[in-house]
């Protein structure tokens, strides 16, 4: 099947994020990346907002389709301890920098932000029972900060020193008491 254009454009761009930085994402960058014009950018995307709510979405899309392979079923179909270990082990990988630069910049946006809380929400245990179920919401802090960590540290986790994070967290998570009560 032939790649869409806007595909090739989404990719075109986190490539530019990635190696340089949100900031030299311009319509200049991403029409010499792709060799589109920017009235062909101006179709797909006819502002700056439209092309990050774009990557926004395809980047949710992707962490929805590896949380649901991970996982093996829809949200509503798991019980909770089978949705946290999806959840701890799709969002322990390490980011890319793309990925961690429009992660920081959704919080700017109101639609950005809605975009991966429709995606990501069935699968995250809701702010309001932090307090009620610390235990749980401690290994999305866990997987977070896996997912940051090369990022924010001197050095990049091995593949064996992940994979050991990754294990000892999903036995913390296995060692915790009957989930059935987690309100997701």
């Amino acid at each position: 099947m032939r790649t869409s254009k806007k595909s090739l454009l989404i990719q075109a761009a986190l490539e530019i994020i990635d190696k340089k930085s949100l900031d030299a994402l311009t319509y200049d960058s991403l029409a010499k990346a792709s060799g589109m014009s920017k009235s062909g950018l101006l179709y797909h995307f006819p502002s700056r907002a439209a092309l990050l709510l774009a990557l926004n979405e395809h980047l949710a899309s992707s962490w929805r389709a590896s949380l649901l392979e991970a996982a093996g079923a829809p949200p509503e179909e798991l019980s909770p301890r089978e949705r946290l270990r999806a959840v701890v082990e799709v969002l322990s990988q390490s980011a890319t920098r793309a990925d961690l630069l429009l992660a920081l910049d959704t919080h700017t946006s109101e639609e950005g932000a809605e975009v991966w809380d429709n995606i990501l929400g069935p699968w995250l245990l809701p702010r309001e029972e932090i307090l009620a179920d610390p235990d749980i919401y401690l290994l999305y802090i866990i997987a977070d900060g896996l997912w940051v960590h090369d990022h924010i540290n001197s050095y990049d986790l091995t593949t064996q020193e992940r994979r050991a994070l990754i294990s000892a967290a999903l036995a913390y998570l296995d060692s915790l008491p009957d989930l059935s009560h987690a309100r997701f």
